[in-house]
């Protein structure tokens, strides 16, 4: 069996080398197939030149071909001879051994055979080992020749004799571009044509967002007309550049772009365009964190960088991006990176103190600070506070000044102040006064120096004020108002000027009356003229609005010399009791003389009726107004001479102030002790000099002593001033011989002079005083002296006409007697005339004679003057009517003199203190009687109705002289009931003037008074005053009965009130509230002046842009003051 397995061996070697000449069989098969289907697949695209498509599945043809003659050639024989697959049998290969060794083919096949019977018997291992040895040295791998395989190489020579003759013939290049072509099927190829299309650019790049343009260029035997090129599925037309050169431009690319051009059915390769993306910002906020000081809101600004900012805002620029790797700030030539929030999110802060242009740069791999955003940052700086003061001082000699002022600032204030300090002595002592503020930037201040402050008396002082802003960032600035000077003036400089004043006052009350007589010529000549013509020219109206026109000028002059008058006198409360009283009372006539409520509606009357150019009524009104300006005349006149003879007194008293002043410094300086030997000298000269200055104040005195006599020449009504030439002689020796001992050094004797001179100086100041007194009291009994005597002259008159009026009442012009009835009135009027100069040189004396007099002596002559020319006219009526309105005027007047005499001789009538419940003052009293009156009024209406109404009466006002008529039954009546009529008005006079004593007593007292009953007392007075007229006008009316149900009804609501505020302990009292009222008056009317000049308006803080506040800041803010 050993030798069976030999010649297995031998047969499994022999069928290794039979599939290894197989294997070299199928390597020539491979190769020589492999390349003539290359080169059929290489002829197809080279004729056929297919789309890529077809190129496509020619490549995969070519590869499942090639890849199926690999495994038949190849890979089957390799498989076979490692035994990856079964190979040929024995019996295969003992036949192919046969067929090479023929003596064998037979045992070998039966060897085999035999080995593979099942039974096994020694007999067939015997045969087998024998046919085994036979075989055995025969070479079976003999039988396969490698050189039979030699034959196959004629294929291969096919394709390779075709490869030779194409590089022989130069046209190998189609082949390997078919080749190429063939590998890369997917690639379009274009087949030769006439022109081929070639690109410019070597870069086919752009921006994204920008324009690129495309060049193609054609080359070849023809030169198409038009190319066409395709992207995006779309076509369009080149822009033909001439020469074969075309070109397209892609604007605003955003993404890559494919394309490709045509022309007559040409292509080109498919061409690409690469986009770059571009840093970019999307938006942007700036965060503005401001200043706590400011006290402004945090705000965010969006879309913009360009800001106006306060200075030392805080700014955060916040960035969102898109495609940025970094950012950048660029400012001033120096780059700060943003900080990187997220992705692409970029912040950056910086506090801005002064304004800066800045660049805003992005950048990404590809481009650097592609984008620079171009910004500005405004900075509002905080500016130095204004401050504009405006104050009287330069029109005020003494008391408080007042300063009004604005100041102003962007952001608010860190205080106010006041800084005063002595003139001379301006480098040390500088005082403060902080002065309170709002929260407001631009405000206004109110500020009286020195008011509480205390000044020394005599000194010099500067002042200004200071703001200082709120500005945390640079430190608080500062700025100064202009300087004012202010002195502190003693009580004798402003005594001196007071007087000084009065004296000023008085020259422009002497030039008032000088143009009143110039006025007096002119309504004269009017008048004159409107007599003497039958009609009004337009001349004549012309004429007369000029003299009304006039007539207010002057009542506006005269009452701004009036008022100033009578602030000189409040502004000093006199010492001496009856000067005081006096002042009071002056100031009491100013204000009378002051109003001019009816001169004022005859002017208005006037101009109407001069519109009209009625010469009847023109003539009627310019005649009231003659006598209206005649009585006001008279009245400024009597107001003229009482400040003269007040100015006297005042002067008297501060002449006599001085000199006692003046003995007592001399009598303190006589009584010094003698200094010591180490400081003699100095205190010597000391003491001269304090003689020095009393010689000088008593030569003054002697001045103002020789002043004060011309002063009371110029009166008309010259005063008893004491003669005081011998004593002042005598002072002034003995203060010559003091100094001239002081020069001599003779203490001893100059002593003596000094204690004789202080003496003789008490003497003159008691001398003067005493004649003070005397001449009060002398005055006091002349004027109630003269008082009587006029007042019994008026009732004289009074009964005259009476009688005389009865007389013309029961006559006519054809009387025997009239013409010597005519003369009796005249009489009559030169007699009341005469009383008239009388009251006048009284009243000039007696400032306690009210100017409410010369209001029924102005229509007491009028109507003399009336009824004489209505009886000359044969207007009996009309002159009997004038008679009774004379008869009213007087009787009036003797009630009112007769009060006036009733004061002077009981200073203070009625004993009430502290409720005011004396005789002079009982509401309820006059309450009552006021009832009593009201129910006689009702009683008169039922007698007879109103006898001084209808058409026998006077239509308006209370001067006669219109048309009268009306039947007799009516008259007879009126004359009846008129002595009732008239004792009801001369009643409600008198409760009048009652409750004005009772105000005016009250008002001294301090008691149960109050300013919402001071209105009401004021209201009833004026309801009175109204009443009154009432009834002299209308009679017994109804309208008048419901006045005084009315009056009654304000009476009770005041006595209400009286008995309220009484049960108040803690009421102010009057001193207070006057002194209070005064200076508040003086406040508020400087600030009034302040605003309406300046135009201040609501001045709250306004949520406004910087540059909006600046200008409103700049339309509401006064001029800068000097920083």
């Amino acid at each position: 069996m050993e030798n069976f397995s030999k010649i297995e061996q031998k047969l499994q070697q022999f069928s290794k080398k039979y599939y290894t000449s197989e294997l070299i069989k199928g390597s020539i098969l491979f190769i020589s197939l492999g390349l003539l289907y290359l080169l059929f697949t290489l002829f197809i695209e080279h004729f056929l030149w297919l789309k890529p498509n077809a190129r496509t599945l020619l490549f995969w043809l070519f590869i499942i071909v090639q890849l199926f003659l690999l495994i038949r050639f190849i890979c089957f024989p390799i498989f076979k001879i490692i035994g990856l697959k079964q190979g040929i049998s024995f019996e295969e290969a003992s036949k192919i051994i046969g067929n090479h060794f023929p003596e064998v083919q037979d045992k070998l096949l039966n060897l085999l055979q035999l080995k593979q019977n099942d039974t096994k018997s020694d007999l067939l291992i015997a045969s087998i080992n024998q046919k085994s040895e036979e075989i055995q040295p025969i070479s079976f791998n003999k039988a396969i020749d490698f050189k039979t395989n030699i034959r196959y190489l004629k294929y291969a020579l096919i394709p390779l004799i075709i490869w030779g003759l194409f590089f022989l013939t130069g046209t190998s290049k189609q082949l390997s571009e078919s080749f190429n072509r063939v590998v890369n099927h997917s690639v379009v190829y274009k087949a030769p044509a006439d022109f081929y299309f070639n690109i410019t650019a070597k870069n086919l790049t752009v921006i994204k967002g920008k324009d690129i343009t495309v060049y193609i260029q054609t080359t070849g035997k023809a030169v198409p007309e038009q190319a066409k090129i395709h992207f995006n599925e779309q076509q369009y037309f080149f822009k033909n550049e001439g020469n074969g050169l075309f070109s397209y431009t892609f604007t605003q690319v955003q993404k890559p772009v494919d394309f490709y051009a045509s022309a007559n059915a040409i292509t080109s390769d498919v061409f690409k365009i690469a986009v770059i993306n571009t840093p970019s910002i999307q938006n942007i906020s700036v965060h503005l964190t401001y200043p706590k000081y400011i006290k402004k809101k945090n705000e965010i600004i969006k879309n913009t960088g360009n800001i106006i900012v306060p200075q030392g805002t805080l700014v955060k620029w916040a960035v969102k991006t898109s495609q940025t790797d970094s950012v950048h700030f660029i400012s001033n030539n120096k780059r700060f990176a943003f900080l990187k929030d997220t992705k692409n999110k970029f912040q950056f802060k910086k506090q801005v103190k002064k304004a800066l242009n800045y660049q805003i740069s992005t950048s990404n791999k590809n481009l650097k600070e592609y984008e620079k955003l171009q910004f500005s940052i405004g900075v509002t700086k905080d500016e130095h506070p204004t401050i504009h003061v405006k104050s009287n001082i330069d029109s005020i000699s003494r008391g408080n000044a007042q300063f009004v002022g604005q100041i102003a600032d962007d952001y608010g204030f860190k205080k106010l102040e006041l800084v005063y300090y002595d003139k001379n002595n301006s480098q040390q002592n500088k005082q403060f006064k902080k002065i309170k503020l709002t929260k407001n930037t631009l405000q206004t201040f109110f500020f009286e120096f020195p008011d509480s402050l205390n000044l020394q008396k005599g000194i010099d002082y500067e002042l200004y004020f200071q703001v200082f802003d709120n500005d945390i960032i640079n430190g608080s600035k500062k700025t100064k108002s202009q300087k004012f000077s202010y002195r502190q003036k003693t009580k004798n400089e402003i005594d001196t000027e007071l007087l000084q004043e009065q004296r000023n006052h008085i020259q422009h009350l002497e030039n008032s009356l000088n143009k009143q007589e110039q006025q007096k010529k002119s309504l004269e000549k009017i008048q004159f003229e409107l007599q003497n013509k039958k009609n009004v020219s337009w001349n004549d109206q012309k004429k007369i609005k000029n003299l009304i026109k006039r007539q207010n000028q002057y009542k506006k002059m005269m009452q701004r010399q009036t008022d100033n008058l009578k602030q000189n006198f409040s502004e000093k409360k006199e010492k001496n009791e009856a000067l005081q009283q006096k002042k009071i009372d002056l100031k009491k006539r100013i204000e009378e003389l002051k109003k001019l409520d009816k001169q004022q509606k005859l002017l208005d009357e006037l101009k109407k009726l001069a519109e009209k150019l009625n010469r009847e009524d023109l003539l009627k009104k310019t005649k009231e107004l003659a006598e209206q300006n005649k009585q006001q005349e008279k009245s400024l006149e009597r107001i003229l001479e009482m400040t003269k003879r007040f100015y006297m007194e005042q002067k008297m008293q501060k002449l006599a102030d001085n000199l006692k002043d003046l003995s007592k410094k001399q009598k303190d300086l006589s009584e010094k002790e003698s200094p010591k030997e180490a400081d003699k000298k100095a205190s010597e000269e000391k003491i001269k000099e304090e003689q020095q200055k009393i010689n000088n104040g008593f030569q003054k005195v002697k001045k103002e002593l020789n002043d004060l006599k011309k002063d009371n020449k110029s009166l008309k009504s010259p005063m008893k001033i004491p003669a005081m030439d011998t004593l002042a002689k005598k002072t002034q020796e003995e203060l010559n011989k003091a100094e001239e001992n002081l020069e001599k050094k003779n203490e001893p004797e100059s002593k003596k002079n000094q204690k004789k001179a202080s003496d003789k100086m008490q003497e003159m100041s008691q001398k003067m005083q005493k004649s003070m007194q005397q001449m009060s009291a002398e005055n006091d009994q002349e004027n109630m002296e003269g008082l009587r005597q006029v007042l019994e002259n008026l009732i004289m008159f009074s009964f005259n006409q009476e009688a005389l009026m009865t007389v013309f009442s029961k006559s006519n012009s054809s009387h025997p007697n009239f013409g010597k009835n005519l003369q009796k009135q005249h009489h009559l009027k030169t007699y009341f005339e005469h009383i008239d100069d009388s009251l006048f040189v009284l009243s000039i004396k007696n400032p306690k004679i009210t100017s409410k007099i010369q209001d029924q002596l102005s229509l007491a002559h009028y109507n003399l003057n009336e009824s004489l020319e209505s009886f000359a006219d044969n207007k009996f009526q009309q002159g009997i009517t004038s008679q009774r309105y004379i008869m009213t005027a007087a009787n009036t007047l003797a009630d009112m003199l007769s009060n006036a005499l009733d004061a002077m001789k009981n200073p203070k009538p009625g004993s009430g203190k502290g409720k005011g419940k004396g005789k002079s003052f009982s509401l309820p009293d006059i309450i009552k009687k006021q009832s009593e009156l009201m129910k006689k009024m009702q009683d008169g209406m039922k007698k007879g109705g109103k006898p001084k109404d209808g058409k026998g009466g006077k239509k308006k006002g209370n001067k006669p002289g219109e048309k009268e008529g009306g039947n007799k039954k009516g008259e007879g009546q009126g004359e009846k009931l008129n002595g009732e009529l008239y004792q009801i008005y001369k009643e409600q006079a008198q409760l009048r003037q009652q409750l004005e004593k009772a105000l005016q007593e009250q008002k001294k007292q301090g008691a149960g008074h109050g300013k919402g009953k001071n209105k009401s007392a004021e209201k009833a007075i004026k309801k009175m005053e109204q009443l009154e007229n009432d009834i002299l006008e209308k009679g017994f009316t109804q309208k008048n009965i419901d006045r005084m149900q009315q009056l009654k009804y304000q009476l009770l609501k005041l006595d209400k009130a009286t008995f309220e505020q009484n049960k108040d302990k803690k009421r102010k009292s009057d001193a207070n509230l006057k002194e209070f009222h005064s200076k508040n008056i003086k406040k508020l009317k400087f600030q009034k002046l302040f605003y309406k000049q300046t135009e201040i308006l609501n001045r709250q803080s306004l949520p406004l842009q910087p540059d909006y506040k600046k200008k409103v800041q700049e339309y509401f803010s006064l001029p800068k003051s000097n920083k």
